[in-house]
């Protein structure tokens, strides 16, 4: 099985929430699609510090994406943060930061294949700014983060999933 197959049920699972329904049948509002994404640049800023240092950057340096996601922040309410970091964002950045090299590429799997795979339906859906989800080159990026993968990386595949929804569900 591949690493993919291993972690259908929870990516299903995040499809699945309220809060992504809402997004992808287009009755998500700008408001708490800006507030989805101030949570994800605390995720985003964690998964890249740790990624950088792990060396998991140096041939993909277009891969970062916190700070796209905060000019999209701005973009969509100005320069004042009208949101407040989530509970469960606060405890997923913590758990990021605490993780050894060898289990953060599985984060970075999760949500950065995320937006270059799905974020592309997202972004003709849900009307909103989104440079975050705009890629020079996304199929190298792609073939890289693939060639960085290994099946035994599904638990914390999960894990990621599990704190994906945790803080989608968060939203209900």
């Amino acid at each position: 099985m591949s690493l993919k197959e291993l972690t259908t049920d929870k990516h299903r699972a995040a499809e699945s929430t309220k809060f992504m329904r809402s997004v992808f049948d287009g009755t998500i509002t700008l408001d708490t699609w800006a507030d989805w994404t101030l949570q994800k640049t605390l995720i985003y800023s964690a998964i890249e510090k740790q990624a950088k240092t792990a060396g998991l950057l140096d041939d993909m340096p277009d891969l970062e994406r916190t700070l796209k996601l905060l000019t999209d922040y701005r973009a969509m309410v100005g320069d004042e943060v009208k949101h407040d970091f989530k509970d469960a964002t606060v405890l997923y950045q913590q758990y990021l930061l605490s993780l050894p090299a060898n289990k953060i590429m599985a984060h970075l799997y999760t949500w950065h294949m995320g937006d270059l795979f799905g974020g592309q339906m997202i972004k003709r859906v849900v009307q909103a700014p989104h440079s975050s989800l705009d890629f020079n080159n996304a199929p190298e990026l792609i073939s890289t983060i693939r060639t960085k993968l290994s099946d035994d990386m599904a638990p914390e595949v999960r894990t990621a999933f599990d704190w994906a929804i945790k803080i989608l569900e968060s939203y209900e």
